[in-house]
């Protein structure tokens, strides 16, 4: 059974290449690592890229195969550990194996010089398990292409990458500098189709594949994750239908479930963790309560492509600040900030950042900045617009971080 997997990663390998990287510098020198995130980002080719670089006494393969179906992970972990010296071990698609959980803590506990990455599609447990074992492993959480990556890929233009603080400080020289390599149709065509690197060659059936993998979390993680009845599956689908067609200043716990008749208290609880696996993204009006569930809030669909999958751009103005709240998240989580993204009571998102308010306003170009242009480190952030200038960061530049 080894050699037969053995063939099926070699023969992966072979048809992986280096032509394009994401931007994840992962230390394999960590002894345990779990990727995690949402369908469809590319956390299997990127696991295989890492291997490419470093395939000495390595192994990789996916919990789901059949082959596998007569053992347990510890098992089979054991058995390429003593009879083939596997020392840097790749394992996919984790939670597709019953007993995953208990075998891979045995594993971290029986192998300590055994490197370890991890993955799965099923965000909601690993998020859970992550959580548990905060000081056993190290999480990574791994995005959507950036506008940035985007142009690489499909376009093969080099932009650099900057953190938040870099870009606030210096947007309108950064935008000046690169606006030569800007085209504002390729922007448009990232939010309508480029967060997930599998649009390349499958563009005609790209949004109903977004709209696939939300299925997917709906019918096969969520059940597993919370117990939901079968019944409740049909409403969640229409939950997403709803978050797409209304603004979100306009729904609320209370309306949403009365729209798709389902417990108030159960809603609270699912967008609560399919906010925390990106799949849907909230904005909270106050930071002070320690229940994050219960405060009064704004919810969008994960990104800009979610959108499009649902309504073409007829929610443009949605869609943009869809795709500032999601870079804020990111920012928020690569960088261990941890701070929930706040409404305030002119502008439209209050991010914290070391130990500074940042205010944004998001809209389009002709839009100004009476309400609050008072506010201290308040900004305009514009769409349709090349060079940023007096507050104003063009849109397009929040791929860059």
């Amino acid at each position: 059974m080894v050699e037969e997997l053995k063939k099926i990663y070699e023969n992966l390998l072979s048809k992986i290449t280096l032509d394009f990287e994401r931007d994840y510098n992962i230390d394999t020198d960590k002894w345990a690592i779990v990727l995690v995130w949402e369908r469809g980002i590319g956390k299997t080719y990127l696991l295989l890229q890492i291997l490419k670089k470093r395939a000495e006494k390595s192994f990789y393969f996916s919990a789901d195969n059949p082959l596998l179906r007569w053992q347990t992970i510890f098992e089979f972990v054991s058995k390429l550990y003593f009879d083939y010296g596997i020392r840097f071990l790749v394992i996919d698609e984790i939670h597709k194996w019953e007993d995953w959980k208990e075998s891979l803590k045995a594993i971290i506990d029986s192998f300590p010089d055994l490197k370890l990455i991890v993955s799965g599609s099923s965000s909601l447990d690993l998020y859970k398990w992550t959580s548990d074992l905060q000081r056993r492993i190290h999480k990574i959480d791994m995005f959507w292409l950036s506008f940035r990556e985007y142009l690489a890929y499909e376009k093969q233009i080099s932009l650099p990458s900057y953190t938040f603080d870099e870009l606030i400080r210096n947007y309108q020289s950064i935008s000046f500098d690169l606006s030569s390599k800007i085209d504002l149709q390729d922007f448009k065509a990232y939010l309508d189709h480029g967060f997930y690197p599998y649009f390349k060659g499958k563009e005609d059936i790209y949004h109903s594949l977004v709209l696939s993998n939300i299925k997917k979390v709906i019918l096969e993680d969520l059940p597993t994750f919370m117990n939901l009845q079968t019944s409740s599956l049909a409403k969640l689908e229409k939950m997403f239908y709803f978050i797409a067609k209304n603004q979100p200043s306009e729904l609320n716990y209370k309306s949403l479930a009365l729209k798709i008749d389902i417990s108030k208290d159960l809603l609270e609880s699912i967008i609560y963790y399919l906010d925390k696996i990106g799949v849907l993204s909230i904005a909270i009006r106050s930071n002070k309560l320690n229940d994050i569930i219960r405060k009064e809030f704004k919810v969008f669909l994960w990104n800009p492509n979610i959108y499009y999958a649902f309504w073409s751009d007829e929610r443009i103005g949605t869609i943009r600040e869809s795709y500032v709240l999601n870079v804020l998240k990111k920012v928020s989580k690569t960088q261990v900030i941890n701070e929930d993204i706040i409404l305030p009571s002119y502008g439209d998102f209050i991010f914290k950042y070391n130990n500074k308010n940042y205010l944004f306003e998001v809209g389009w170009p002709s839009k100004t900045n009476k309400q609050t242009q008072w506010i201290e480190n308040s900004f305009l952030v514009k769409d349709d617009i090349l060079i940023g200038n007096n507050n104003e960061i063009p849109l397009w530049m929040f791929g860059l971080i």
